[in-house]
């Protein structure tokens, strides 16, 4: 009896033992081993995946979890949003941001400080991010590739300067993320011959031009 119950007890740890070496293993294939300096990578829909160096999964060899950031205060074009320029013409204004979101990201300095409050609805934490020694989302609305939000009264004034110089988004025709999100679009364009009226597309007044 106490054989049996010895030997039950022994099969009982090994399969323990087992069970934790293959969880440690997918632990190490999904965070990968910790790394030496905070990381930062932008992400297709304006957010930044954030690894950061230290975390308490560090004590037993394993990297940190990743996570999304949210930049404070603005708000950037959906991935798959479209507008047009100065002469009508289609222009790939969510791209645009993308690409020049990565190019900030990629910077050597950059970094950001994190807000442990809040987050958005998608479960995205705030940041404010600095690249080159500048506010990225500064940066960002004074060249018209995204759009003051929410309360951060701060970055009005950007977006002022860049609708009167005309810059990015605002040279053309756009509709505001948070109304696209809600179902505005921008009116068809109007081919020779057609008169001026569009049918369908935004009939919420909320396309913006300059």
């Amino acid at each position: 009896m106490m054989r049996e119950s010895m030997a039950r007890g022994i099969r009982i740890f090994v399969v323990a033992a087992v069970v934790l070496a293959a969880l440690y293993g997918v632990g190490r294939i999904w965070l990968g081993r910790p790394v030496a300096h905070d990381r930062y990578s932008a992400t297709a829909d304006g957010a930044i995946e954030f690894v950061p160096a230290r975390c308490q999964l560090n004590k037993i060899g394993l990297g940190c979890r990743p996570r999304l950031l949210r930049l404070y205060g603005i708000d950037m074009f959906e991935p798959e949003q479209t507008c047009r320029d100065a002469h009508g013409r289609e222009w790939p204004c969510a791209a645009a941001a993308e690409d020049r979101l990565k190019a900030l990201v990629a910077a050597p300095d950059f970094a950001c400080q994190l807000d442990y409050n809040y987050y958005d609805n998608d479960g995205r934490q705030f940041a404010s991010c600095t690249a080159n020694g500048q506010d990225v989302g500064e940066i960002l609305v004074r060249e018209g590739l995204a759009f003051a939000y929410g309360r951060a009264l701060e970055y009005l004034p950007f977006e002022a300067e860049a609708r009167s110089k005309r810059r990015g988004a605002w040279a053309g025709q756009f509709v505001r993320p948070q109304y696209y999100r809600q179902g505005a679009r921008l009116p068809r364009t109007v081919a020779p011959g057609e008169t001026g009226k569009h049918s369908g597309g935004d009939k919420s007044g909320k396309t913006e031009s300059d």
